[in-house]
């Protein structure tokens, strides 16, 4: 019994002091820009990149509700009620080798790099200065560490059109985390390069307002099989996510937990977040029965699949994400659950006035969830997977109100309160999605957006009738000063349907990218 509170107490220990390093970071936001200065001025034959950026806009609409593509994937920026006036500056830094005067030296592939962003938000309610970026990095060949909140869209999808990666898309506010990977395909010779691989592992802290000292384990994989320099290449891999740990007043008189405390002790972590085994023990002193049933920590993870060919002048990428929250995802009983989808994108040419660059079509299917009931009788074929919901965090697969995956399943607090229930009343969905990018006059950028979806609830709470919906945007970026590479920038967008308020709203901005040369 002593061994077990003292590795408790290490384990405790342990994240706390993981804890109060990344608090150091992250929190104090001037101490970023402290670092970055020290770094370049102590450093020894590099080149200093600096990217600084800034924009200043506001929002018009019929309302005050900003209609879905507006707001969503923007990592939590954009709030549901919109400003009057919005803002955001940021910087980033990149550290470049001489190869020429150190490609002998032993850190002469030891590279830095840094970055922050500042949003505020201001009027109709929402005073609110925000930092979805601050992080710094360190990357030594092809591997990369890096700590604090960095924007992330983790699974293979086109990144610029698709509706968002199914469990992490970009949608919330970065949680703050240290990580340590390989984020660019690495070849294995041994192979002559028809293998690659790619993944990371990190560790971040979950902490939000309904509860606190809660975890979040992250990890991925990927390989990318082809002749290199070939036209064809197949992408397999797999994203798994886990929140755990935590303790909340809501728990305290809750069977879910003990005490109002969700088991962080680290032999669980190992075993039941790292590796998903379900824990021999029903109950013990540190979890009860509904982590023996299952496993410890909600887990949220997808699988992509994807194959890409190259033509002449364009490329064509079809994908898959198959998703899993338990063990009937994990085989597969879920079929045909996830988002599809086809993108077309070739580089730019001067031929014609307006260009179309880029097209994607995207199906989402969500209504299967390896059946309507659970089935508590055979621990290998559970069913209503009730996505992103969970008995333990009553908030879900959520960070500060919002759905860290796909936008499409949508908390409360973004439809119309005739269709509330658990936090997320509605994933059980059908989307048809296009998307278009491209250009005018060479310098004017275009993106459109055009989503139509069926939604049924959930299998507890089903929708009659089902609720249809369309959301619609439209996005033009052109120049109009040269000093600082100031753009235009200009979005309107629309909601009509069903689940939604209805909503047109727009949005005009300035952003500058370039003031001067900073090297």
């Amino acid at each position: 019994m002593a061994c077990m509170y003292a590795q408790k107490r290490v384990s405790r220990r342990m994240f706390s002091t993981l804890n109060a390093l990344l608090i150091v970071c992250v929190q104090r936001k001037f101490l970023l820009f402290f670092l970055l200065i020290s770094l370049c001025r102590n450093a020894e034959a590099q080149i200093q990149h600096w990217s600084p950026s800034a924009e200043l806009g506001s929002y018009i609409g019929t309302s005050s509700t900003a209609p879905f593509w507006l707001r969503s994937n923007q990592f939590g920026t954009v709030p549901l009620t919109m400003p009057s006036l919005t803002g955001r500056v940021g910087l980033t830094y990149e550290s470049q080798i001489y190869a020429d005067t150190i490609k002998k030296s032993k850190h002469s592939k030891i590279r830095w790099g840094a970055g922050a962003e500042t949003v505020f938000n201001l009027g109709r309610g929402n005073e609110k200065v925000l930092l979805p970026e601050a992080y710094l990095k360190v990357r030594w060949k092809k591997l990369e560490f890096w700590g604090g909140r960095r924007k992330q869209i983790l699974g293979i999808v086109d990144t610029t059109l698709s509706t968002g990666s199914f469990t992490w898309s970009g949608n919330a506010m970065p949680v703050p985390k240290i990580q340590l990977g390989f984020p660019d395909y690495v070849p294995l010779k041994f192979l002559k390069n028809y293998v690659s691989l790619k993944g990371f592992f990190s560790h971040g802290w979950f902490n939000v307002p309904y509860i606190q000292d809660a975890y979040l384990h992250q990890k991925t994989l990927h390989g990318k099989f082809g002749k290199p320099g070939g036209k064809f290449s197949m992408q397999i891999g797999v994203v798994h996510s886990v929140t755990w740990g935590g303790h909340a007043d809501y728990l305290k008189t809750s069977p879910l937990a003990v005490n109002g405390q969700l088991t962080d002790n680290f032999g669980d972590f190992l075993w039941g977040v790292v590796i998903g085994k379900i824990p021999k023990a029903y109950q013990n002193r540190r979890f009860t029965n509904f982590d023996g049933e299952n496993r410890v920590g909600n887990h949220v993870g997808q699988y992509d699949l994807a194959f890409e060919y190259q033509l002449k002048t364009s490329k064509l990428l079809l994908y898959h994400n198959h998703p899993f929250e338990d063990g009937s995802g994990l085989q597969l009983q879920n079929i045909p659950d996830g988002l599809y989808g086809l993108s077309w994108k070739r580089a730019a040419s001067n031929k014609s006035f307006i260009q179309v660059r880029g097209v994607l079509l995207e199906y989402l299917f969500s209504k299967d969830q390896s059946g309507a009931g659970f089935d508590l009788t055979n621990s290998h074929f559970k069913g209503n997977d009730n996505y992103f919901d969970h008995a333990q965090y009553k908030e879900g697969w959520s960070y500060f109100g919002k759905g860290m995956g796909t936008p499409f399943i949508q908390p409360n607090s973004e439809i119309k309160s005739k269709y509330w229930g658990e936090f997320f009343p509605d994933n059980r969905v059908v989307v048809y999605h296009v998307g278009l990018e491209g250009t005018a006059a060479r310098s004017i950028q275009w993106r459109t957006k055009l989503s139509y979806s069926s939604n049924f609830g959930t299998n507890n709470r089903p929708f009659n009738p089902t609720a249809k919906q369309f959301s619609y945007l439209l996005m033009v970026d052109a120049p109009i000063f040269k000093w600082g590479n100031t753009r235009l920038v200009t979005k309107l967008a629309f909601d009509q349907g069903d689940l939604l308020p209805s909503s047109l709203a727009g949005y005009v901005g300035f952003r500058a990218t370039a003031f001067g040369k900073w090297k």
